[in-house]
């Protein structure tokens, strides 16, 4: 009995073995579960993570507007909210347009640059503070005034030399910028007797002119104006024989400007060739003021010294009257004031010389020497003030001439409204300048008063002989 009952127990026994080992769990879902996992892990997107970073460049900071420049002359200069007071002499309608001008500038710059405009009176008035500021070193971040000022003010050094904003290659004006200047105007701020430097800028210019009535010129016969000497007087002498009185010819016009316009009209210059004196005795002086004294002589000129000669011009007084260009909204009102239906015009001062040889004058804008930040500012400003746009909006509020070519590309309607500015306009490529000089204050009273001793009988020669003797004196003493 016990050996069929162990017997059984074996039998149950070998029958479990099979169905234990079909519910136990076997390694092999073990091996696929540790092994795909891996694979996926350490194959699949190894690479595209670095492809994505390596593609990618990584964004370089925006530039900091009118942050300073790390190399050059002009280098850690920083201009940004600096206040520049202009000391100018504008006044009325021009003033009151320039604050308008100013405050667009103000408002837009990107340095954060604010321009403070003062009214200063006239040119005496500014020139005679800026000495005192020099002194005191008490001084604006721009002013305005002519070129001899600019030279009695370098003697002190009192300017920046504006060279190293003009040609910096950040700050500076363009290659394209620059020729678009007419050169003579530029070349006006440039003074030889100072090593070259510039001490002044161009925003506008006026010129000498030669005013005439045209409705009554061409009732004498003649369809255009003149543009040579004898024409000139041919002219005059007929509008003189036309009144019979002692009027009727042209009104002389005897201040220095007209001393130099006349000679540059005969292809000379009163400005010696180094730039660093006068040259009064010249050819071209000597044969104009010859010329100016034959007019008078034959009566077909005379002087006016009881106030503008506009009104003469109107009123055929005069056929001819000479002066500076800014000028013509005072003949346009005086012809109206006439009462008649005659109209002036404006040409060039006849001229010996193939192209017309026209005198330009006006004042400058100056940097004066203060510190490096407020005197880069001011040059931002002049950039800004001198460019074709607002150039344009400046000669509408006062009439000057612009001192670029391309102002004329923003002047249409202008130009066609004024032809009388849009004719003496086309004569600024012909422009040339008096003397920068330090002593040219003095010497322009010096050539007056040589001018009217010749108009009154002296020796032509010997007059200008001892006018050339007295200025280029003048000259030495300041300059010592």
């Amino acid at each position: 009995m016990k050996v069929r009952n162990l017997f059984a127990l074996l039998v149950v026994v070998a029958l479990m073995v099979p169905l234990l080992a079909a519910c136990t769990p076997t390694e092999a879902p073990t091996e696929v579960v540790t092994e795909a996992p891996t694979e996926v892990v350490t194959e699949e997107p190894t690479e595209e993570p670095t492809e994505v970073v390596t593609e990618e460049p990584t964004p370089e900071p925006e530039p900091e507007p009118c942050a300073p420049v790390a190399d050059g002359p002009l280098a850690g200069i920083d201009p940004r909210g600096v206040e520049v007071v202009w000391w100018h002499n504008h006044s009325r309608g021009r003033e009151e347009g320039l604050i308008v001008m100013i405050e667009e500038f103000n408002a837009t710059n990107e340095c954060g640059i604010t321009v403070a405009p003062e009214n200063q009176g006239g040119y005496n008035d500014i020139r005679d503070k800026m000495n005192a500021g020099i002194a005191t070193g008490e001084l604006p971040g721009l002013v305005v005034g002519y070129q001899n000022d600019q030279a009695f003010y370098a003697l002190a050094d009192g300017l920046a030399d504006m060279n190293k904003f003009i040609h910096d290659p950040t700050w500076g004006l363009t290659p394209e910028d620059y020729v678009d200047f007419y050169s003579a105007f530029l070349e006006q701020g440039v003074h030889q007797a100072f090593g070259g430097q510039r001490l002044g800028f161009p925003p506008n210019r006026s010129m000498e002119m030669l005013f005439y009535n045209e409705t009554w010129l061409a009732e004498l016969g003649y369809d255009n104006p003149p543009t040579t000497p004898e024409e000139f007087k041919e002219m005059a002498c007929a509008g003189a024989a036309a009144n019979g009185d002692g009027t009727g010819g042209y009104i002389l016009r005897d201040d220095a400007s007209a001393v130099a316009a006349w000679t540059l009209a005969f292809g000379g210059n009163i400005l010696n060739k180094e730039g660093a004196g006068y040259n009064y005795n010249g050819d071209a002086t000597v044969q104009a003021m010859t010329f100016l004294k034959g007019m008078y002589d034959e009566g077909c000129a005379y002087f006016f010294t009881e106030g503008y000669p506009n009104p003469e011009v109107a009123n055929r007084h005069a056929l001819f009257s000479q002066g500076s260009s800014s000028g013509i909204p005072y003949y346009r009102s005086d012809f109206a004031d006439a009462g008649t239906d005659d109209v002036f015009a404006l040409t060039a001062v006849p001229h010996t010389t193939a192209d017309p040889a026209q005198n330009i004058y006006g004042g400058d804008i100056m940097i004066p020497a203060t510190n490096p930040e407020t005197e880069l500012a001011a040059w931002i400003f002049i950039k800004w003030f001198t460019s074709p746009e607002q150039q344009a909006q400046w000669v509408r509020l006062s009439n000057y001439f612009p001192t670029r070519a391309a102002t004329a590309d923003y002047l249409g309607d202008y130009i066609s409204e004024n032809p009388e500015w849009a004719t003496a306009s086309e004569l600024l490529p012909y422009g040339l300048y008096e003397p920068q000089l330090i002593s040219y204050q003095s010497v322009r009273d010096a050539a007056q008063r040589a001018y009217n001793e010749i108009i009154q009988g002296a020796d032509v020669q010997e007059t200008l002989d001892n006018l050339n003797v007295e200025a280029n004196e003048l000259q030495e003493e300041l300059m010592e």
